[in-house]
Formats: structure tokens, C-alpha cells, sequence
């Protein structure tokens, strides 16, 4: 499992490098450099990788397919403004989700909160680029909280299981991949 992680990992470095082109500078979310250019901090997706606790393979027979709505959010249908917005409401959500007493008794504390307080830090820079785009429709952004209901309705079906943590915890990953190819596809229309 660590080579497809890996993978992952890499492609969301290298289709992150232009997130800055969406008329923004937007917080690299994705960058995966041991450190944040602000506070000398890792990057929110390296601390959800160390976060890992329980191998992923072991809990296989606990997967789920939560079916990221990819489709949804192509590029082809996002405008620019709607992925600020849903880039923004990916990170509320991922906040609202880890920011729970069941998140604090699964994770290492330490870890899980730099990973909150790079996540507030991005929040912060996202709703400033938010204010300056006007009229995005709100569609992609329900789509999204949709998506992070069903990981929340799942660990609470699971009774906060650490293997259902862990399940998680690698769909948000995939989740970030995923918005970072949708900011790929944005600047490769430029």
C-alpha cells in the first residue's frame, strides 16, 4: 500500500506547483515539502500521512467506496471561482471532521493538532481569496458536503473504530488528490 500512497503523493506534489494561477495565492494545501512556507511547519497532507496509525492493508475488510464525486467537480464543469469554493469547502469539512472529541481519542494528539492548525491557517488564506469571487454557484460545494456526510455517517456507523478512522483518513488523502487534479485541469485551460 505504501507505493500507490507514494504515487499519490508525488502527483499531487507536481499538479499543485500552479494553484497560484487561479488569480489567488492560494495555501498549497497539497504541498507535500516537509514544511509550510509560513511557520516552519510540515504541510497538512505529510501530517495526515504520519498520522497512519493502524496499516491500511489490515483494515481491508473495512473499506468502503465513498465515491468522491470526481465527476462532479471535473474541470470541464468547475469554473475557477467554484474551485476556490470547493477547495474551501473541502477544508472546512476536513477541519469539522478531525475537530471532534471521537478524532482526539483516535489520533496522536501532537500530530492532529498541527494538522488542525495547518488546516485553520488555510481556511484563513481561502476565505480571503473567497471574498473576491462573486456569484459561484453553489452546487459543487454541496456536492462536496454530501461526500463528507457520508465519511461522518460511516464513522459513526462504525462506532468511531480505528480501523474506520484509518479508512477515512486515506479517502481524505485521495480527496486532496483529487482536488489537486481539478486545479491541474484548471491550469492546463489557461
Amino acid at each position: 500500500m505504501a507505493l500507490p500512497l507514494s504515487f499519490l503523493l508525488a502527483l499531487v506534489v507536481l499538479s499543485c506547483k500552479s494553484i497560484c494561477s487561479l488569480g489567488c495565492d492560494l495555501p498549497q494545501i497539497h504541498d507535500l515539502s516537509l514544511e509550510t512556507p509560513k511557520e516552519n511547519e510540515e504541510g497538512a497532507l505529510t501530517l495526515l500521512e504520519n498520522m497512519e496509525r493502524i496499516s491500511t492493508l489490515s483494515c481491508v475488510k473495512y473499506g468502503k467506496n465513498f465515491a468522491f464525486p470526481e465527476k462532479q467537480l471535473n474541470g470541464e464543469h468547475v469554473q475557477k471561482a467554484q474551485a476556490v469554493a470547493v477547495f474551501h469547502e473541502m477544508t472546512q469539512q476536513v477541519f469539522n471532521l478531525f475537530y471532534t472529541e471521537e478524532s482526539f481519542a483516535a489520533w496522536n494528539n501532537t500530530l492532529l493538532n498541527s494538522f488542525l492548525r495547518v488546516l485553520y491557517q488555510q481556511l484563513n488564506d481561502l476565505k480571503a481569496c473567497e471574498t473576491q469571487q462573486v456569484g459561484v454557484e453553489e452546487a459543487p460545494r454541496r456536492t462536496v458536503k454530501k461526500y463528507f456526510r457520508r465519511l461522518t455517517d460511516y464513522l459513526k456507523e462504525k462506532t468511531y473504530f480505528p480501523c474506520a478512522w484509518e479508512v477515512v483518513r486515506a479517502e481524505i488523502m485521495k480527496s486532496f488528490a483529487s482536488s489537486a487534479n481539478l486545479y491541474e485541469r484548471l491550469r492546463s485551460k489557461e
